[in-house]
């Protein structure tokens, strides 16, 4: 009792300090006392705000006039809440600081902690986690559950929880277009492993019912809209229905790709001569292996322009007369080209603009899906594998990994990628979890070793082994051992620099942790053309690579003949093969990609799929190197 009338007494005098220096506060529609008011005619009731101030008076009172440590503790809530939701959360933050000590019930408790995950939900200080074990237990009053409920959303999104995000979403507050828009987007995000289980988030079930029936059918038009006809009878009534995608009415009106005349435009002379015949050679493998346009008797006409002998005006001539454009190639040409192009010219660009692509505006006339044209950007750009990388070090659960990468600019730009996405997947994370991951760059084979040494503790740890022994005079037997807070180590390097780093990081880690530090690289850390003796100095090498290239290759027979044709091809040109392939055969999908972000095609350079900034976006399997062979994880 003592100790709550001290914390009303501090509340009382801070009020009389903050109240000196600010305006009159605003007063709330609750909480209300009702107050008879006699007229001439008949009694009538008005309901009278309380002001924060006047319920901090009560909470006195109620103290002063019964004891009533409930009621009082009551009554700083509603002020401390009022003052929360008008923006004066200093004074609602000097309550929440009095009552700090104090045995709360457990409704009030739940009022409380609202009240701190309110005050802490934008401190990046604060993890996300930290915030919602704050709101496990509901509150009553419908206005503090939806605002519980809100401040989860947010929360979960920063976990990237975007099914659990939704969940919350429709629970806080009044469901409108926008809220359908914003949940029909979140449930978008969310991969098919989140979705095991969903049963239990019944406001989300409907959502994620037509997500799976979109990304099923997607690709058949007819049978899309016949599945979506039947599920709008299904869900007659809700607010999916009322508040139907955009996209979804878009993707049923889209006519057939029409592709009677291809045009190409590929270095095909110069330096790049032998990276531009590369992806011809794979475009000309999946035309003459179109079966699908010789059945339908469409047999487009491949025209290849070669971009080393054209200037930009003369490329957007030819492209205006063509159904559809594949390339170029160089970031350049593209960024010259792009500006010269009728909005009605259909490209897949084989690289990205450096300023990214607004995203697709359903109300603009010339987009319309009978007729619209659309320039999409397709790359095996090395900066998304890093963050794809990041993704699948986080999702395995491990939390300080060293960064190994060589001066070269296209390894620190991997390196700044990765540690950009892995910023993005901790944000929400208390700092304790994930730490800034260690980074060691290096120049030569000595700064290799040196780096991973010291980046691991080896180096100081021989330096105690070193002191120890200057202090004895026998033979001490000793074995340096490492920091055994680090659980992974990524690399950004060339196949020969990595089939160097292997060993030396094997030979840094103690064998006395019990646990091996997995490594982790990407394709361009790969090479299937060195000498056999690379896979035994790659063991345990986790590494992310075209579905092309590794022994789960969904077309064999075309690999065989590849084979066959250039037995010495390197793998970065088989990589490029796979793109021409990529490129030719997604053409009459893009239609229904641009406007369904959920379907995937499965492809030989990785699995498809296209952002808002009609981006093609790749996701690599991941493989592992076991006795010299190479395992595809996931597969048997």
């Amino acid at each position: 009792m003592v100790r709550l009338r001290t914390s009303i007494l501090a509340v009382t005098g801070t009020l009389l300090i903050l109240g000196g220096c600010g305006s009159t506060p605003t007063t709330r529609n609750t909480p209300t006392r009702t107050v008879p008011v006699e007229t001439k005619t008949q009694p009538d009731v008005v309901e009278q705000q309380l002001s924060p101030e006047a319920l901090v008076n009560l909470a006195q009172q109620a103290w002063q006039t019964e004891g009533n440590n409930a009621e009082a503790l009551d009554y700083l809530l509603q002020a401390a809440q009022q003052w929360q939701s008008t923006g004066e959360t200093l004074k609602a933050q000097q309550i929440v600081y009095s009552l700090r000590h104090h045995a709360l019930p457990a409704n009030l408790k739940a009022r409380y902690n609202l009240l701190i995950a309110q005050q802490y939900a934008e401190d990046p200080k604060v993890g996300s986690d930290q915030i919602l074990s704050l709101l496990s237990t509901p509150l009553s009053t419908e206005p503090l559950r939806q605002q519980q409920f809100a401040i989860k959303a947010n929360q979960y999104a920063k976990l990237g929880q975007w099914l659990r995000a939704t969940d919350a979403l429709l629970q806080s507050k009044e469901i409108t277009p926008d809220v359908v828009t914003q949940a029909w987007d979140w449930v978008n995000r969310a991969s098919e492993q989140d979705e095991v289980g969903i049963a239990r988030l019944t406001a989300v079930a409907p959502f994620v019912a037509l997500k799976q029936l979109v990304r099923e059918n997607g690709f058949d038009q007819a049978q899309l809209i016949q599945q979506l006809i039947q599920f709008r009878q299904v869900y007659r009534g809700h607010p999916l229905v009322t508040y139907w995608p955009e996209s979804l009415t878009k993707v049923t009106n889209l006519e057939p790709v029409k592709r009677d005349n291809v045009v190409v435009f590929l270095p095909l002379s110069g330096r790049l001569q032998a990276t531009g015949m590369a992806i011809k050679e794979g475009i000309l493998a999946a035309y003459f292996n179109d079966q699908s346009a010789r059945s339908a008797n469409q047999i487009p006409q491949l025209q290849f322009v070669d971009t080393n002998n054209s200037n930009p005006e003369d490329m957007a001539t030819i492209a205006t007369e063509a159904d559809w454009v594949i390339g170029p190639l160089l970031k350049e040409n593209v960024d010259a080209l792009l500006p010269l192009l009728s909005p009605t010219v259909k490209m897949l660009a084989l690289n990205r603009p450096d300023t990214p692509a607004s995203p697709l505006a359903p109300t603009t006339e010339e987009l319309l899906p009978s007729s619209f044209g659309v320039q999409i950007f397709y790359a095996l750009a090395p900066e998304d594998e890093a963050r794809q990388l990041a993704n699948q070090v986080f999702e395995q659960g491990k939390s300080a990994p060293i960064l190994v990468a060589s001066e070269q600019s296209l390894h620190q730009r991997m390196q700044d990628a990765f540690i950009d996405q892995w910023g993005k997947l901790t944000a929400g994370l208390a700092s304790h979890q994930h730490s800034v991951p260690t980074m060691v760059t290096y120049t030569d084979n000595a700064g290799l070793r040196d780096g991973i040494q010291e980046a691991l503790d080896v180096a100081q740890s021989k330096e105690r082994i070193k002191e120890i022994q200057s202090f004895v005079d026998v033979e001490l037997y000793n074995l340096p051992r490492n920091r055994l807070d680090i659980d992974a180590i990524v690399v950004f390097a060339s196949p020969e620099q990595t089939e160097l780093l292997n060993p030396v990081i094997e030979a840094s880690i103690s064998p006395f942790s019990g646990e091996s530090v997995p490594v982790f690289a990407t394709s361009r850390s790969v090479d299937y053309t060195q000498s056999r003796n690379q896979w035994r100095d790659l063991q345990n090498l986790h590494f992310l690579d075209m579905p092309w290239v590794l022994p789960t290759n969904p077309e064999q027979h075309l690999a065989k003949v590849m084979r066959d044709l250039w037995p010495q091809r390197p793998t970065s040109l088989q990589r490029l093969f796979a793109f021409g392939v990529d490129a030719y055969n997604i053409l009459p999908s893009l239609g229904q990609m641009v406007w369904l972000p959920q379907l995937t095609y499965q492809g030989l350079t990785g699995s498809l799929r296209i952002n808002g900034q009609r981006e093609v976006v790749r996701t690599l399997p991941e493989a592992v190197v076991n006795q010299e062979t190479i395992q595809v994880v996931g597969t048997q």
